[in-house]
């Protein structure tokens, strides 16, 4: 069976990470049997490839990062049922849709809320932690991990913006999924492809998360989103 390494599961989604969770809602789409397990922190930098989760390890040891790496060598070793007839055109299009999630709206959406702010990383802590006691060496080591976070946050540039920017970004870009999507059950169309594993993990992070921000509730204003989101969790339990 396949392990696929993450964080820990909360607020209804099978890990915190989106990334963890497209992963899992892909492999839950076309019937691949995994196991999730914790990633240890203090060893994600050894443990993991490119010092990132989600990493998969195959049965006979294989080891695969990267959301849509772990994807592509999934398709080629269990066949792509989902985007098999996409012609290079739509793959295209579910390309580009992907990398605005992935690189644009992640940020905006996830990081902003969670790392960047002070009152969400604090509201933060409790998830990642389950529960424990935050002792003062956990919170350093909690601490430095944001640091991390937020690093890349500058780098990738959308940290560097003000707040009321990246507010603006995320909005533009939740309007433009749900402009694009329309009437459709699935975001491409009438059946899901791989796009939606993404699409579907980063919407739920947005809006099941427990962070309050200004941005809270954009998505649930979305009835098409809110439609696309709970026939998912109905069809998918995920």
């Amino acid at each position: 069976m396949i392990t696929v390494y993450g964080y820990v599961p909360a607020w209804g989604l099978p890990d915190i990470s989106p990334y963890v969770t497209k992963v899992i809602a892909y492999m839950t789409f076309v019937g691949i049997p995994f196991q999730h397990r914790s990633q240890d922190l203090a060893r994600i930098d050894i443990d993991a490839p490119h010092g990132k989760l989600p990493y998969i390890v195959d049965s006979d040891g294989t080891k695969v990062a990267d959301s849509n790496t772990i994807i592509k060598y999934l398709q080629g070793k269990f066949g792509d049922p989902l985007d098999a007839d996409l012609s290079l055109s739509e793959r295209a299009n579910a390309l580009a849709w992907n990398r605005l999630i992935e690189e644009h709206l992640y940020w905006s959406g996830v990081i902003e809320p969670r790392w960047r702010s002070d009152p969400g990383w604090e509201t933060y802590i409790p998830f990642i932690v389950q529960g424990a006691e935050v002792t003062p060496q956990m919170r350093a080591g909690l601490d430095a991990f944001r640091a991390r976070i937020l690093a890349g946050f500058d780098g990738q540039g959308m940290g560097r913006r003000r707040s009321e920017t990246v507010l603006d970004c995320f909005r533009t870009d939740i309007d433009a999924i749900s402009d694009r999507m329309g009437d459709n059950p699935y975001f491409l169309g009438d059946k899901p492809r791989s796009l939606d594993a993404s699409v579907y993990a980063m919407l739920r992070h947005i809006a099941d998360q427990p962070q309050q921000w200004p941005g809270t509730g954009y998505v649930n204003g979305k009835p098409n989103l809110v439609d696309y989101l709970d026939r998912i969790r109905g069809t998918y339990k995920i």
